[in-house]
């Protein structure tokens, strides 16, 4: 039964770090019963970190269980993060993670666990009620927002969804777990799945074709020299590539399937629209409307008009041109500090 009789129980997401644990006590001062579901992903050493995990969970009283989600996490995660690269795409794996895992299955098995409770995660990340519709939104603490991680997640799901730190500053989360037996302690920019492995050999290892030498092409397609591994190379590069031309040239392309590697000058890397593919809708758009679009996760984004927005794509036209807008990456809309649609990227 929840503390606090006119307030529902909270399931939380628990990664057992800082983040995570904060969420844990904070949706407890407030008066809610919580309880703690994390993820078993099939990585290796994850029985010595959920081992962890569980200690921590103990030192903060909060009943918990591991959810098997190995199968689901290879086949919507790690699979299509590889596959992606080998179609010389560009993925982002916590996008595709926070979609089909963890604001999917585990989230799923939150309301299995407590029927009717909330579904909690540590992410700075915010919500906003506006004209019937719940949106995403910016958290006080913006240069730590994962607001764009979680901006393809199925708008449906934000009913249920609840962000303890929306208004906490990392700062004031620290103090709140100083002094705990936290399972990691750390902040990892990678992918979960590399476990300190680098990209590159990671790629290697599953691609092995986009290892082989192959040919550096300028924009004409003009052979200008050779590479050793186009998966070697991403979009808007400069140093590396071992072609000294007397100016300075930048990866605007790689196509695995052909072995090369494109070159051009900056404005090579520009682009004035882009098209984005099965686009989540936060809210309608309507063609014509200016909005923000991150092209990554970047601070800012960039002035846009909606050219067109329907079940299959959205197109938009920049104000500015927008440099390395990168196939694979995902394209977020926002209407001031809210999301209001999101896809991958698939063209300019």
């Amino acid at each position: 039964m929840p503390l606090n009789g006119n307030l529902p129980p909270v399931v939380v997401a628990f990664s057992g770090g800082k983040d995570s644990t904060a969420a844990v006590l904070l949706l407890r001062e407030q008066g809610h019963e919580a309880r703690a579901l994390t993820m078993r992903l099939g990585l290796a050493g994850e029985e010595e970190h959920l081992a962890r995990i569980e200690a921590l969970a103990r030192a903060i009283a909060v009943p918990w269980r591991a959810v098997g989600l190995e199968a689901a996490f290879r086949e919507n995660v790690l699979d299509r993060f590889v596959a992606a690269y080998g179609r010389g795409l560009t993925p982002n794996p916590c996008v595709a993670c926070n979609r089909h895992v963890k604001f999917g299955l585990l989230m799923a098995a939150a309301a299995a666990e407590a029927p009717g409770a909330l579904f909690a995660t540590g992410h700075y990340a915010d919500k906003a009620l506006v004209e019937g519709r719940w949106l995403l939104k910016e958290p006080a603490e913006r240069r730590k927002s994962q607001v764009y991680f979680l901006a393809a997640i199925d708008p449906g799901t934000l009913a249920r969804a609840v962000f303890p730190l929306a208004g906490m500053t990392v700062a004031q989360v620290r103090r709140k777990v100083a002094g705990l037996p936290l399972a990691s302690a750390g902040e990892s920019q990678d992918a979960c799945f590399l476990q300190g492995e680098g990209l590159d050999p990671f790629l290697q290892r599953c691609l092995p074709g986009g290892s082989r030498p192959g040919d550096l092409l300028d924009t004409a397609g003009a052979v200008i020299g050779r590479h050793d591994g186009a998966l070697r190379f991403t979009v808007g590069q400069r140093r590396g590539t071992r072609h000294a031309g007397g100016r300075r040239l930048y990866v605007v392309r790689r196509d695995l399937d052909a072995g090369t590697v494109t070159l051009g000058e900056e404005k090579d890397l520009l682009s004035s629209s882009l098209t984005a593919a099965a686009p989540a809708y936060w809210r309608p758009l309507r063609a014509g409307e200016t909005l923000r679009v991150k092209v990554r996760c970047e601070a800012r984004g960039h002035e846009a008009e909606i050219l067109e927005a329907t079940a299959e794509r959205m197109r938009v036209a920049f104000r500015e041109p927008v440099r390395a807008v990168t196939p694979g990456q995902l394209a977020v809309a926002y209407d001031g500090d809210l999301v209001v649609a999101a896809g991958e990227i698939v063209g300019t």
